[in-house]
């Protein structure tokens, strides 16, 4: 068996070791030369094998969790770079409704102001054919007075003429008188 002691008395690390040689269990103390061999015999063919089976097995275990633990940050990569485009999707999704909701809105404001239009287009349809009856009646009403003015003005000749008519006989009358 080797061990190593830190001695405070020296800066060199000194090294003891048993000989599985001997009887008595003595320690026999030497210097660290950097060369460490396996004191122990050799082991049993059967050991050797079923602990290079167990490294085996190790190394085997070891490169399977690395291989996992590739796969699954591969997993989570692709999952990351799914859970982006799902974002974006659903980023593209609330604009659209947002757009949708707008339009919606602009569409509901359009159809008032074309109930407004339409009601102001009846009001000056209305307003429209008032001012043509009022144009009807006053052309109406301007050609009887006319009519009327021109019965007056028969009228008024009329009477001139009567009053020339009187007018002659009366000057006649006097002429008769007077004469």
């Amino acid at each position: 068996m080797v061990s190593w002691s830190d001695g405070s008395d020296s800066s060199e690390h000194t090294r003891q070791y048993m000989s599985s040689d001997s009887d008595d269990g003595t320690i026999k103390e030497g210097k660290n030369c950097g060369l460490v061999e396996w004191i122990d015999p050799s082991w049993p063919t059967t050991l050797e094998n079923a602990l290079s089976k167990l490294w085996s097995m190790y190394e085997q275990s070891k490169m399977d969790r690395n291989e996992e633990c590739l796969m699954h940050s591969f997993t989570v990569h692709d999952l990351t770079q799914e859970k982006k485009k799902l974002q974006a999707s659903y980023e593209k999704l609330v604009e659209d409704v947002n757009a949708l909701m707008d339009a919606q809105e602009q569409r509901a404001v359009i159809e008032r102001k074309d109930a407004e239009t339409t009601k102001l287009q009846e009001q000056y349809d209305t307003l429209k054919n008032i001012a043509a009856a009022q144009g009807t009646v006053i052309r109406n009403m301007k050609l009887k007075l006319a009519r009327e003015k021109k019965n007056l003005q028969i009228h008024i000749d009329e009477l001139k003429k009567t009053i020339e008519e009187s007018n002659v006989k009366l000057e006649g009358i006097k002429a008769i008188i007077n004469g």
